[in-house]
């Protein structure tokens, strides 16, 4: 009788999970480069922005090419131990991710908008917040892996939840300091052209969306793991 590999190995061999935490380290790698050129962008160094856009650029579109591949290779007749819906709107949001992060890179790049003197601590704020969103998100990605190993164990699931929480609690974080600096922006706008108001206030938003996609990875976690 010919050798037939156990149901395991088959998930092993087969498991789309492992394209997924290399697409969510090119969303961390990022989301990295991102905040240390926006830290530098914010005190005036506009300079060398450019790098930081293409680098936020090229990380995008390789892990684009992850995503493809993902997506190409997903098992059709072998049941995944989630629901494939799940897994798919999972990867589309840490997708979303680097989307917004490329949007808002090569807004900056396009035009260097000064920072306000009073607006500068608040943004770096802001950014930090967003950045360890991704990272609390990261974290929650990286702990499936352990829930499927253990066949969904209720230690595994409660550590799960635990860092489903801690995204939702930093995203909110980061909600509160976007209200906050855009409360400032209005409160000055008289010192401001148009244009540089029009570009904080989309910087803000575009930051801060960043979290908003990282809270739904979250969101679809939870579904995926309430088995």
């Amino acid at each position: 009788m010919p050798y037939r590999a156990p149901v395991g190995d088959t998930y092993r061999k087969k498991s789309p999970f492992e394209g997924l935490f290399e697409h969510m380290k090119k969303v961390r790698e990022c989301i990295s480069i991102l905040r240390d050129g926006l830290m530098k962008y914010i005190e005036g160094e506009f300079e060398n922005f450019h790098t930081v856009a293409e680098k936020v650029s090229e990380l995008e579109h390789e892990a684009d090419l992850i995503k493809g591949n993902i997506r190409a290779h997903l098992p059709r007749s072998i049941l995944m131990p989630v629901d494939k819906r799940y897994f798919l709107w999972v990867l589309r949001e840490e997708d979303a991710i680097l989307d917004h992060a490329e949007n808002l890179a090569q807004l900056l790049d396009l035009r260097h908008t000064n920072i306000p003197d009073e607006l500068r601590e608040d943004f770096k704020e802001h950014m930090n917040l967003v950045a360890q969103t991704v990272e609390e998100m990261e974290k929650a990605v990286e702990n499936v892996k352990d829930l499927i190993e253990t066949s969904f164990s209720g230690k595994e699931r409660e550590e799960s939840k635990k860092y489903i929480h801690n995204v939702h609690q930093k995203e909110w974080e980061a909600d509160q300091k976007r209200y906050e600096i855009t409360k400032k922006i209005y409160a000055i706008e008289k010192k401001l052209s148009p244009m540089d108001e029009y570009h904080l206030l989309k910087m803000v938003d575009w930051i801060d969306d960043i979290a908003d996609h990282a809270e739904n990875v979250a969101d679809w976690l939870r579904a995926m793991i309430a088995k």
